[in-house]
């Protein structure tokens, strides 16, 4: 727990210390870009997304750009594959970002365990897995994604192999939301489709899929 609090505090001091010569929400936008870009790009290539990850580095000194690798280590090291803490969405809440998206909140961790355990049921999703071979979680505005975070701890809590047996398919209309959900559900080892769009128009700006989605697919993608 220390190593996971010591990992956490130095992403967010970094962020912190960026943005007083930048504006620190385009230091933590950009850090997710570039994150969810290099780990779509390794399993799933699109030149665009390359181009714009260096073009978002080259707005840094060359010993700020060091900086970035050594900040996503820090995010896998405050992860806790036991927990499904959600890191990316605390500093989200902590710097107060959330007044960027004029009064958008998200949910507490504590109140998505309530939830996911008032409406998930072992028996039952092992029957749908039985007679569908996986089962099928989604959220259509999801934040960054806690609900779907308590939802991996149930299936491990229970035996329930997640990678390979719970497809989830999350969305939301906030590029930053998009981003925060596609990092941590991929390093979590979540099979996942990440939309990037408008569910009440259905309109789909951009589709992200975790390395397991592309390795281990469970649906066709």
């Amino acid at each position: 727990m220390r190593k996971e609090q010591e990992a956490y505090n130095y992403l967010k001091n970094n962020i912190i210390s960026l943005g007083q010569k930048y504006d620190i929400f385009k230091v933590f936008s950009d850090f997710l870009t570039m994150s969810a870009y290099s780990i779509s790009n390794a399993v799933n290539f699109k030149e665009d997304r390359e181009k714009e990850y260096i073009r978002l580095i080259n707005s840094y000194t060359k010993e700020e750009q060091g900086l970035f690798p050594k900040m996503f280590a820090s995010l896998v090291d405050s992860l806790n594959s036991d927990d499904f803490n959600d890191v990316l969405g605390k500093i989200f809440e902590e710097l107060n970002f959330q007044n960027k998206f004029k009064g958008q909140f998200f949910t507490p961790e504590n109140i998505c365990r309530i939830m996911t355990s008032a409406v998930m049921n072992k028996e039952e999703v092992e029957n749908i897995i039985k007679e569908k071979g996986y089962v099928f979680l989604n959220d259509s505005a999801c934040g960054s994604s806690r609900l779907m975070y308590s939802s991996l701890k149930f299936m491990k809590n229970n035996n329930i192999n997640y990678h390979i047996k719970v497809f989830i398919e999350v969305q939301d209309i906030s590029p930053i939301c998009v981003f925060m959900s596609y990092i941590q559900l991929s390093l979590y080892g979540a099979n996942a489709r990440v939309i990037l769009g408008n569910t009440l128009t259905n309109e789909i700006q951009d589709v992200f899929y975790t390395p397991f989605a592309i390795l281990f697919p469970i649906r066709d993608i």
